[in-house]
């Protein structure tokens, strides 16, 4: 039942069906209890752990005060009340909360849209509200359907459904991913997208929210359900999401939720408010009729006393009727002169604002060229004053070809009665500016010409046309340019032609690591290297995110080695924070005609992969130690805790006799554990005070950042997860994944205990250090909540040598 379904049933029939269907809802549930509470059955009130988007207002988000808000999490925090469930919410990146939901950390995702690919993967809820997403577009801008953005630049929500919805179309869209809405709506505002395809009413209320100065196109794209899903196990918690939704919806307290957070973002419904004032509406209406009534009660007396006085008189009737005759035709002439002059004034108003509206210059001119009359809505866009060349012959203005082409359109427009339309160019304060000439008959001697400065409109359309076949970061040819030019080059006359792929390694890493910013710069730098080496008649494109291509007619194989080793020389001796850029190749060429051109093009796309697949690890290797060593040179002090902490692994490791493999592993560990906080800002890391909410909520991210760095390296997956797990606690209340007990792995239980130890002792400009008792004391208070409680008496007393 939607929100008016809802309503309507309250005013028709009272509380009685509420009534009767909250009974119906508890029978209902007193049938689940046995399976939904079974594994709960020693908490009075079991914990559901609901997760959402962290950048989806008015659905989720976090308020001024750091809490987590919004529709999506105050229904699901209604339903564990209605439950009798804790909730706790979990706000996080969109991917990550999907992945989340499928890795089992969250129960639940209190909001996503259904679509025939996700109900592959999850089990929705009874859908609580319905909307569409929509294109955002700068103020002026208006499309009536999508087909009008065909080539078009796009920022979207990275996994987001309407996003997926674009990529469905066949559009030739460049889609820029972002985390969240707020920034692609930023992107169009500052000019790096054409439009921001979101969902309609997060991208209002940012917009209203930050005064973006966005409108949107009211498309309406993709109008789906927006329900709560779970994964297919999860079947008991899809009953009681959807038997608590019934019990807000029986209770009213649904619609409370709804009107206050969607309400306001919905087109006014008519019926709302004839009901809302029905009762002035009927007096008015009430009033109306009596004055109705009165006035043909009044005419029927007044018709009633005439005939009375007209009875009196024959010759008074005649006389009367005549001068009522006589009177109705001087007021129905009177009436049509009125009308007439209103119709001459409003027509008049009219053309008068029409030639105020148009940018146009309007001239007329008589069969000989002359100036007749000249009318603009700006005098200053005219190069002379009407009193200057109103008069004159064309000749006398206008430059002698122009003048000449001018003439000749006034001559052809009168002997065929069409309209001659001409471009020309006029040079103004040094600078080109193009306008076009519209020449139509108005009678048989003179032409109306109406001259519009179309100069943007050329230089738009150049720009149109330049964006279409060009990359935007790089300015480089794009993937379409690449694909037409393959058809034009691919003739006999251009042979040897020879197909150059080439991929940026290790760009991923850098982007987790350094930020997007410092990926751009990579990009940026590879392709100003590619067109360094590369002739002007060799092509150069960026098909990819990472991939480039050089089309080289009259390029023979050895060529095409001996300019790639003339760029990877050159690569070798080029850093992107402390990174040196390394790109792999691979090449074929095309000699002769019987060969497929797009043949070509797959073997050096094969052999650039084969040539990526021995050089990644290198490159890889290469990047995370520049990674250590930039956080070092951001942070000196982390070098040293992290190598005080690595030896306090090998040291509790040796009294728990690790193998030598094992003591590797976790040395490495330890050195490692804090690689994440390489993507978090200098400001943070070395604050002297207390760090607010959300620089906290920042540094968090540093084990799934450092997770997400190390595990690209096929030999470090397993340390990988070490380091993703070492800020999980022993009671399950740590992160990134809530882990509890010994399912957290014992490396990472072990680095938690080093490093809890260490910052204790260590120095820090917001507090004392800890002397190695005080620090021991503290351990121990948290063994059992905080820390694995085996190992913290065997660090204290086997490691520390402590005893009390």
């Amino acid at each position: 039942m939607n929100t008016f379904d809802s309503i309507s049933t309250r005013s028709k029939h009272g509380f009685f069906l509420p009534l009767l269907r909250l009974f119906s809802i508890a029978l209902f549930l007193l049938w689940l209890s046995p399976a939904i509470f079974a594994s709960t059955s020693e908490k009075n009130h079991p914990t559901l752990i609901i997760g959402d988007d962290l950048h989806y207002p008015p659905y989720s988000y976090l308020d001024e005060n750091g809490e987590a808000t919004g529709f999506n999490v105050e229904l699901a925090r209604a339903i564990g009340r209605a439950m009798n469930l804790e909730v706790e919410i979990r706000l996080d990146e969109w991917t990550r909360i999907r992945q989340a939901l499928e890795d089992g950390e969250i129960h639940a995702i209190s909001g996503m849209f259904r679509s025939p690919e996700r109900e592959s993967l999850y089990l929705f809820s009874s859908h609580h509200s319905i909307t569409a997403g929509d294109l955002f577009a700068p103020s002026g801008t208006r499309i009536n359907q999508l087909r009008e953005v065909e080539g078009a630049t796009v920022a979207v929500q990275e996994a987001d459904i309407v996003a997926e919805y674009l990529e469905a179309q066949d559009l030739d869209l460049t889609f820029i991913e972002v985390y969240n809405v707020k920034d692609a709506l930023r992107l169009v505002e500052e000019g790096h997208a054409d439009y921001a395809g979101v969902l309609k009413m997060p991208g209002m209320y940012l917009i209203d929210a930050y005064e973006i100065d966005l409108i949107p196109q009211n498309l309406s794209l993709n109008t789906n359900q927006y329900a709560m899903a779970v994964m297919p196990d999860n079947r008991d918690i899809l009953l009681m999401l959807n038997g608590g939704m019934e019990i807000l919806k029986a209770t009213g307290e649904y619609q409370e939720l709804y009107d206050q957070w969607l309400g306001i973002y919905e087109e006014p419904d008519p019926r709302e408010f004839f009901y809302r004032y029905r009762w002035i509406i009927m007096a008015v209406l009430a009033l109306i009729s009596g004055l109705a009534t009165l006035v043909i009660l009044m005419r029927h007396l007044i018709r009633r006393k005439t005939e009375e006085l007209l009875s009196v008189n024959t010759e008074m009737e005649a006389a009367m009727e005549e001068l009522i005759a006589m009177e109705q035709e001087l007021r129905d002439q009177l009436d049509q002169l009125r009308k007439s002059q209103e119709k001459l004034h409003s027509s008049e108003e009219k053309n008068k604002a029409i030639l105020a509206a148009l940018p146009d210059i309007m001239f007329l001119f008589n069969d000989a060229g002359y100036f007749l009359d000249c009318h603009c809505s700006d005098e200053e866009s005219l190069l002379y004053s009407p009193d200057d060349f109103l008069g004159k012959q064309i000749q006398e203005i206008f430059p002698g070809t122009l003048s000449g082409q001018t003439l000749h359109s006034i001559q052809l427009a009168l002997e065929t009665k069409e309209l001659q339309l001409f471009d020309y160019e006029l040079m103004l304060n040094g600078e080109t500016y193009t306008f076009e000439m519209r020449l139509t008959p108005l009678n048989e001697k003179e032409v109306i010409g109406l001259a519009r400065n179309i100069t943007s409109g050329r230089r738009h359309q150049a720009q149109v046309e330049y964006l279409s076949y060009h990359d935007q970061l790089t300015g480089l040819f794009n993937r379409r340019f690449i694909e037409e030019e393959l058809h034009r080059l691919d003739t006999p006359y251009n042979l040897p032609i020879c197909v150059i792929m080439a991929d940026v390694n290790g760009l991923k890493m850098v982007n987790d690591s350094f930020g997007y910013t410092v990926g751009d710069t990579m990009l940026k730098t590879t392709a100003t290297i590619l067109r360094e080496h590369c002739h002007q008649d060799e092509i150069i494109a960026r098909i990819g995110g990472d991939e480039f291509v050089i089309l080289a007619p009259g390029m023979t194989n050895e060529s095409a080695e001996k300019l790639v080793k003339g760029i990877q020389h050159h690569c070798r001796y080029t850093e992107i924070e402390t990174i040196e850029l390394s790109i792999s190749f691979g090449w074929d060429t095309k000699e002769s005609e019987e060969k497929d051109i797009h043949e070509v093009f797959k073997n050096a796309e094969n052999y650039m992969h084969k040539k990526k697949i021995f050089e990644r690890p290198s490159m890889r290797s290469k990047t995370i130690h520049a990674i250590i060593k930039t956080l070092h040179e951001k942070n000196p002090r982390e070098e040293e805790h992290s190598q005080r902490v690595s030896d306090l692994c090998i040291k509790t490791a040796q009294v728990m006799n690790f193998s030598d493999h094992q003591l590797n592993e976790i040395r490495t560990v330890g050195l490692l554990h804090d690689i994440g906080k390489i993507s978090i800002d200098e400001s943070i890391l070395n604050k002297p005070g207390k760090l607010t909410d959300e620089e906290y909520l920042a540094i968090k991210r540093h084990p799934q950042i450092g997770f997400n760095i190390l595990s690209a390296v096929s030999d470090m997956k397993e340390i990988a997860e070490y380091v993703l797990a070492h800020h999980e606690r022993w009671d399950g209340t740590g992160y990134p994944r809530g882990l509890k007990g010994e399912s957290i792995p014992l490396q990472a239980r072990i680095i938690a205990i080093a490093d809890a130890y260490d910052a204790m002792i260590g120095e820090r400009s917001y507090r004392q250090s800890l002397s190695p008792d005080e620090a021991a004391m503290e351990l121990l208070a948290h063994a059992g909540t905080q820390f694995d409680p085996e190992l913290t008496e065997l660090f204290i007393h086997e490691v520390l040598n402590i005893e009390w």
